[in-house]
């Protein structure tokens, strides 16, 4: 999988509040994430919307408040409250055009936001929008996702390269597949096609390294986000982007937190999923 540089993006909806799911494991599994997770490609590309997602991928920047508006009007389409570092939201389906995507800090709504950009929605397509590099310098990058099933007995996934401690990362399989070579900070690799199961990955650039056990399901797609861990060395958050288990494109919940993430109990986990579910009637 060679590291391919981010596409622009953007979307839009009726206004609706989301609440955002993420749980720190010490052995990170994405084929478990079958809530709000989209199926695939085909469902999206039946209607004239596309589908949004928004990632916090900066290690030093606190929680934020984020807000998708349109272009031509400003009209508010929908927020997420208190997204921390590592989290992803689910997808949105957001009607064609452009938006503004705002990001503010938390624990004052009313600032200027820490970064701001605009996004397109494509008719059909499904994107992951994502902030991040050092508070200081701020960025975003949309990658388009390709959310096609690869059917059963194989998984799709993909590599997002957002650790500030390394320019370029390797990963690698334990028997030695190569999932990601030179994988450069803050750009996608291409999807590649893996057998689905157990693999443990190895982890390395910029001198740090980290590992990570994943079970991947077969027939789902699902995308790697290298991040900081608390120590300074590097992890893998992965995300079901899509699952057999769901008819569309309503979900990404993430099985994992960020390096600085706190950790969260079951209880806690099950609250925040009902909250999302209310949020997607609202």
């Amino acid at each position: 999988m060679n590291a391919a540089a981010p596409q622009s993006t953007t979307a839009r909806t009726p206004r609706r509040r989301i609440a955002v799911v993420g749980v720190l494991a010490a052995t990170l599994v994405a084929a478990t994430v079958g809530l709000a997770a989209p199926q695939s490609a085909n469902a999206a590309t039946a209607t004239d919307d596309g589908w949004l997602r928004v990632g916090h991928l900066s290690p030093d920047t606190k929680g934020v408040d984020v807000e998708l508006s349109s272009l031509a009007g400003g009209k508010k389409v929908f927020e997420l409250d208190n997204v921390t570092y590592g989290q992803v939201s689910p997808y949105q389906e957001l009607p064609v055009g452009t938006y503004v995507l705002s990001m503010r800090a938390s624990d004052a709504p009313d600032s200027t936001p820490v970064i701001s950009a605009d996004v397109t929605v494509q008719a059909g397509d499904a994107s992951t929008v994502v902030a991040y590099g050092r508070n200081t310098a701020l960025k975003t990058a949309a990658f388009s996702d390709d959310l096609q099933q690869p059917g059963d007995g194989k998984a799709k996934l993909r590599l997002v390269q957002a650790a500030t401690t390394a320019k370029k990362v390797d990963v690698k399989a334990s028997d030695g597949t190569e999932v990601a070579s030179d994988a450069a900070f803050g750009t996608a690799s291409q999807y590649a096609t893996v057998n689905a199961g157990k693999w443990d990955l190895d982890i390395s650039g910029g001198g740090q390294t980290g590992s990570a056990d994943l079970d991947l399901a077969g027939n789902t797609v699902s995308t790697l986000f290298v991040l900081d861990d608390s120590k300074g060395n590097l992890t893998i958050v992965p995300v079901t982007d899509a699952a057999a288990t769901a008819a569309t494109p309503t979900g990404g919940v993430q099985t994992g937190g960020g390096g600085t993430a706190a950790d969260r109990g079951t209880t806690d986990f099950l609250h925040a999923v009902i909250r999302a579910v209310r949020g997607l009637f609202h």
